[in-house]
């Protein structure tokens, strides 16, 4: 089976259709959290992910709409944008968000979570150090992750208990080997910030123990123009054309 994953939507129906337009033979897919939030098409993103059938967890921006994460944590920009998502989401799609679960178990010891398993919502899992107490604490094969916006893959050797760094902000492949262990972000759909502007996802192909990261070209220009329509802080749009 080969099941496609994407992160951090947030808002760009732009990018997430580039996306899906790109995704070939896939299963089904799973969604790390983020939907909402920067962007200007939030009920549409939403949408696309009920209608995909897709299995997703909630992450910091999707319960921060929906009041179950206080938006004090946030910067000007996202608290911004929080705020005007939640004025602009049907009942419906609010109740979704409100719905959605911190993490989930893809098969036996690969498992899925917005931020990290320590922190779901909240945590950043950005450099070897942090990594390490997640690999130390938490007995799994594979965790997929979103949140940082970093297309990456943190592995942990069994035999020589060292940990090792992939940037896949070009796309990527990463082999699974037996005795090692991974934490994955596959990157973000909606808003990179890995300094390459094109979105990202990945593809588990679990027959032939392989992630592949891919990157995709999207339309920038015409989800700049829907921030700026919207009264949304200029920086959400500019940041989109750098990545960053």
């Amino acid at each position: 089976m080969k099941i496609g994953i994407f992160s951090d939507i947030h808002s760009n129906s732009e990018a997430i259709n580039s996306v899906l337009k790109n995704i070939k033979e896939v299963d089904k897919f799973i969604c790390l959290g983020d939907i909402v939030g920067y962007g200007a098409d939030p009920n549409y993103c939403i949408e696309k992910i009920k209608d995909l059938n897709c299995r997703c967890i909630g992450g910091n921006h999707d319960f921060a709409v929906v009041g179950k994460v206080n938006i004090n944590y946030f910067n000007y920009a996202a608290r911004t944008a929080i705020l005007w998502t939640s004025n602009q989401l049907k009942k419906e799609n609010f109740n979704f968000l409100l719905n959605l679960k911190k993490k989930f178990e893809l098969e036996d010891s690969v498992l899925a979570v917005h931020g990290s398993p320590q922190n779901p919502l909240l945590e950043y899992i950005l450099d070897k150090d942090t990594a390490s107490l997640i690999f130390n604490k938490f007995d799994f094969k594979i965790y997929f992750v979103g949140h940082s916006h970093l297309a990456g893959c943190f592995s942990f050797n069994k035999n020589t208990n060292q940990i090792d760094y992939i940037n896949f902000s070009n796309g990527g492949c990463i082999e699974i080997n037996k005795n090692k262990r991974y934490i994955i972000n596959c990157g973000s759909v909606g808003q990179p910030r890995d300094g390459n502007p094109k979105a990202s996802y990945g593809i588990y192909d679990q027959k032939n123990e392989i992630v592949n990261i891919y990157r995709v070209s999207y339309p920038i220009n015409l989800t700049q123009d829907k921030i700026f329509n919207a009264g949304l802080p200029r920086n959400l749009a500019y940041r989109l054309s750098y990545g960053r």
